[in-house]
């Protein structure tokens, strides 16, 4: 109520000076607010590009690990550097409203077997991930991305 009054004493104000009431109320002129929109699904088109992803996983531990011997001191920087990689060039797709996760595993070759399982707990309809595999004589690198749905 007391900003009713306000506004009634700045009419009174305006209209003593002269001016047109439609100077004096930026309100009135401003339009009404669409509603907003909601996105459940992605669009046609718009869904995780599994096929272009592995491309780009594959390519990028090519370029990262072609020629290199396994060294422990390394492994991590090449770690961070493939995941930094395949996730720039992965958000450059523009999957829109599209989270991307990337999980590299970078191990020696020795040998002994490895078994890894994940679990997720998501939409089947949009979200979804892709993994790909590199190994040459020393290395071995695993490359997982997660691509969710963001509603």
């Amino acid at each position: 109520m007391a900003d009713d009054e306000d506004v009634v004493e700045e009419e009174v104000q305006l209209e003593e000076r002269g001016e047109s009431e439609v100077a004096l109320s930026p309100v009135l002129a401003e339009k009404p607010l669409a509603p907003p929109l909601y996105e459940v699904r992605p669009g046609l088109g718009g869904k995780f590009q599994a096929a272009n992803v592995k491309e780009i996983i594959m390519s990028t531990m090519q370029e990262q690990l072609m020629g290199r011997q396994y060294r422990s001191d390394q492994a991590v920087k090449w770690a961070k550097s493939i995941a930094n990689g395949v996730r720039q060039r992965v958000q450059e797709l523009d999957m829109k409203r599209y989270k991307i996760l990337v999980q590299t595993i970078v191990m020696e070759m020795k040998g002994a077997g490895v078994k890894c399982g994940q679990r997720c707990i998501w939409d089947p309809e949009t979200d979804d991930y892709v993994g790909d595999l590199y190994k040459n004589d020393t290395i071995f690198c695993y490359t997982t991305v997660y691509g969710v749905y963001m509603y």
